[in-house]
């Protein structure tokens, strides 16, 4: 069989996000988005399978993939429908791997040091995965750090909360999307680092069975998107993406909840290295998800 010289399908070769290339901590730059896993379980959580998310998240990453294709020159962003230049994405986007495995004391010290030093290095990190116990820890690695979080359970009523889960310990505000937006402006405070933790129970109740905290209420994608387009312009030091299962029943489902977290992902990414893609809001969840 004759040697492959053109470009690999999306399933073949090293699995990084985004087919972005892989870097040493210490090689991360300023202005850099550096994607680092934690494939570890939550014992507290009520089902296993949470130590996956980094390698799925990963997985369905691939098919926007494009910018280190050959194949794909002129790429064309299939939700917005539109062309999008996407200069310096290959360079400026890299995956470090996984926290490495240890005793649980381990793992939390060595996220806590790596995200220090991507927030020392100017840039910021994407965290594939994780439990509450491990946010708080790269919370702390934060000094004096402010927390937007997208669902999830409050615990902080200093926190900015869009779309909490019910019964939380923090406040919860019942503005509409466009003074809630107006809200975050004005409670974000730029001379302290802002930690953004994206959790998969913050999309409505249609996609409540994704992950282990099914909710009531939620976000369609477009308001999702609209957040995280919002945060993607602000200097986030950590984005920490959390509540995927993909050992939940239902292969399908499964998938929807992964395409979901990505293609919201995306939206920040392109916004935080300012490529700025307008997504029209005429289109709904289901046709964003399953174009």
């Amino acid at each position: 069989m004759p040697l492959r010289s053109a470009p690999l399908p999306r399933m073949a070769g090293h699995l990084s996000f985004m087919r972005a290339q892989t870097k040493t901590i210490s090689d991360v730059r300023p202005g850099d988005l550096a994607v680092l896993g934690v494939p570890f379980e939550d014992t507290s959580a009520p089902f296993a399978g949470q130590s996956l998310a980094p390698r799925a998240l990963r997985e369905t990453s691939v098919y926007f993939g494009w910018h280190a294709n050959p194949q794909f020159s002129h790429p064309v962003d299939i939700d917005a429908r539109q062309d999008i230049s996407t200069d310096g994405l290959h360079e400026r986007l890299c995956d470090l791997g996984d926290v490495s495995p240890g005793s649980e004391d381990e793992i939390h010290a060595a996220l806590r040091a790596a995200t220090r030093q991507i927030s020392r290095n100017g840039a910021c990190a994407v965290i594939l995965g994780g439990s509450d116990r491990l946010s708080e820890t790269v919370q702390s690695a934060l000094l004096n750090c402010q927390t937007a979080q997208l669902g999830g359970t409050p615990h902080d009523a200093r926190d900015f909360h869009v779309a909490p889960l019910p019964n939380g310990k923090g406040t919860t505000c019942s503005l509409g999307t466009t003074a809630q937006l107006a809200a975050f402006s004005r409670w974000r405070d730029v001379s302290k680092p802002l930690f953004v933790r994206f959790d998969l129970s913050v999309f409505e109740t249609s996609l409540s069975a994704l992950c282990d905290q099914p909710r009531l209420g939620g976000c369609d994608l477009d308001t999702v998107v609209q957040w995280l387009e919002l945060l993607g312009q602000h200097e986030v030091s950590v984005i920490m993406l959390t509540g995927l299962n993909p050992n939940r029943p239902g292969m399908g489902v499964v998938k929807v909840g992964q395409r979901l977290m990505v293609t919201a992902l995306l939206a920040f990414i392109y916004a935080r290295l300012g490529f700025g893609i307008d997504h029209p809001s005429s289109q709904t969840s289901e046709e964003n998800v399953l174009t």
